[in-house]
């Protein structure tokens, strides 16, 4: 009997952890919700610190760089020459990152495509409040796209995240991201009734267990 609780209780931590657990996510998903970059204003508008969005949803964000001021829409490739798409907004850090955005509900997956502002290899890390992830890539002048795709997954909800570099060609302040897919909404949370039933049910399973092992 102690073992068989044991078992379950292992199994419960097991449950845990995998549900706490943060995955890479690489390729941009469908999603559900966006963040576009284009609302804080045209190219070259100068963004403040902090700032307010709102996504394609209407959920309220906010937005901030670990390193001041300075930060700017930019349109690709009329106000940077990157390897984002052509007609992309971004939202450049121009020395100012870490950018963390933070948002008024909780994803299941937030993402952007990103790079440096100075061309070559690089290695560019999203962080929420259960882990980061990281993923390399090298900054061109494309004009076609091909910048990586940097998006964290969990089984938690997600309600802030900060992009930032870990190696740059150069200044790993200064790096870009365009617009922010969102995925899911917030997993629900069990309602205190819910959680009570649950208990209930466990310690009756308990129960029966000790009976029929005492048989």
């Amino acid at each position: 009997m102690r073992k068989f609780l044991l078992m379950i209780s292992a199994a419960a931590l097991i449950t845990a952890a995998t549900a706490r657990a943060d995955s890479l996510v690489t390729t941009r998903p469908a999603g559900t919700d966006s963040v576009n970059w284009s609302q804080l204003g045209p190219n070259f508008t100068s963004i403040p610190n902090p700032f307010s969005f709102v996504t394609t949803a209407g959920v309220a964000g906010t937005g901030s760089y670990q390193n001041g001021g300075g930060a700017q829409v930019r349109e690709q490739p009329n106000g940077f020459s990157g390897n984002f798409t052509q007609g992309d907004y971004l939202n450049w850090t121009d020395n100012s990152g870490p950018l963390t955005l933070k948002f008024a509900q909780g994803y299941t997956q937030i993402g952007a495509q990103i790079q440096t502002d100075y061309f070559g290899a690089f290695t560019a890390q999203i962080c929420d409040s259960n882990g980061c992830v990281t993923e390399s890539g090298s900054s061109t002048s494309g004009n076609d796209g091909s910048a990586i795709y940097l998006g964290i997954e969990s089984g938690l909800p997600i309600n802030w995240v900060t992009f930032s570099m870990t190696s740059a060609p150069s200044n790993p302040n200064d790096f870009a991201i365009n617009q922010v897919t969102l995925g899911g909404g917030a997993p629900p949370v069990p309602e205190p009734s819910s959680l009570l039933l649950l208990g209930t049910g466990l310690v009756g399973l308990v129960g029966a267990l000790r009976r029929k092992f005492a048989l």
